[in-house]
C-alpha cells in the first residue's frame, strides 16, 4: 500500500496540495491532507491506514512550518518524509537574526491591527515569487480569507521567534528527501541548511538533496510526482 500524508505550513490551508495530489491519485497512491484551520473551524489530523503490504510506503509531505504542524507520531511512523523548504529553527544564528525578527513582529502588528488579509496577500505572493500564484489555489486562498481564524494565525507566527530542540524522534533509517528553492525569499538559506546539516549529522541514511531552480518557497509548474519518482522504492 502507498500512502501520503501531508501538512502544510504557515498562512496555508489543504488546498495547496491539489494540483499535486492528482498524479498520485492516478498511480493508486492513498492521499489524506491535514488540514491547520487557519481558514476554518474544522482541523484535521490524518492517521496511516493499517495494512499487511510488504512493501508498504507511508510518506508525509511538510511545507515549511508543516514540519512542525505533523503528528510527531505520523512522522515517526513514516518510511519516508518529503520536506519542502523546512527549517528546525525559523530565526537564524546570524546577525540576519534580527531582521527577519523584525519582520515577523511587523506581521504580528497587522494581525493585531485588523489588517491580517493585506498582510497574507503580501505574504503568499513573496511565497510564489519567481513565480505567480497558482490560479486554482489563488482562487481558494482568497475566498477562504472571508473565514480568518486570526487567533489560530497568530499563535502559530509567535512559535517562528522559539528555538526548538532538534527532532530526535525521527527514525533514523528514515528515507529524507530534502527539496530546497533557490529562490526562497521566505525562509533564510541559513535556516534551511542548518536542518539539512543536522539530518546529515544524526541519520544513517543521508537526506536526498533535490535542489530546484526558478522555484520560491511554494512551488508552481512543476510535476512533484516525476521529481520524487525515483526515491520511493530505492
Amino acid at each position: 500500500m502507498k500512502q501520503i500524508i501531508t501538512q502544510h505550513g504557515w498562512g496555508l490551508n489543504k488546498h495547496f496540495w491539489d494540483d499535486y495530489k492528482v498524479d498520485f491519485l492516478s498511480n493508486n497512491w492513498h492521499w489524506q491532507d491535514n488540514e491547520r484551520g487557519y481558514f476554518s473551524k474544522n482541523n484535521f489530523d490524518a492517521k496511516w491506514i493499517k495494512s499487511d503490504s510488504k512493501k508498504e510506503i507511508r510518506m508525509t509531505l511538510c511545507h515549511s512550518y508543516g514540519f512542525h504542524l505533523m503528528q510527531k507520531k505520523v512522522l515517526a511512523e513514516s518510511t519516508h518524509i518529503v520536506l519542502i523548504n523546512s527549517f528546525n529553527n525559523f530565526l537564524p544564528v546570524s546577525n540576519k537574526r534580527n531582521f527577519i525578527l523584525r519582520s515577523l513582529k511587523r506581521m504580528e502588528t497587522k494581525i493585531n491591527k485588523n489588517e491580517t488579509n493585506e498582510m497574507l496577500k503580501e505574504f503568499i505572493h513573496r511565497s510564489f515569487i519567481p513565480n505567480d500564484m497558482n490560479n486554482s489555489f489563488k482562487n481558494i486562498f482568497y475566498k477562504s480569507l472571508e473565514s480568518l481564524n486570526k487567533t489560530l494565525l497568530l499563535s502559530d507566527l509567535k512559535e517562528l521567534y522559539l528555538d526548538k530542540d532538534f527532532p530526535v524522534f525521527l527514525k533514523k533509517d528514515c528515507k529524507i528527501i530534502f527539496i530546497k528553492s533557490e529562490n526562497d525569499f521566505i525562509l533564510d538559506n541559513e535556516s534551511n541548511n542548518n536542518f539539512l546539516d543536522f539530518l546529515n549529522k544524526t541519520l544513517y541514511r543521508k537526506p536526498i538533496l533535490i535542489k530546484l531552480a526558478n522555484q520560491g518557497h511554494c512551488l508552481n509548474n512543476l510535476n512533484l510526482y516525476e521529481i520524487l519518482l525515483n526515491t520511493f522504492n530505492d
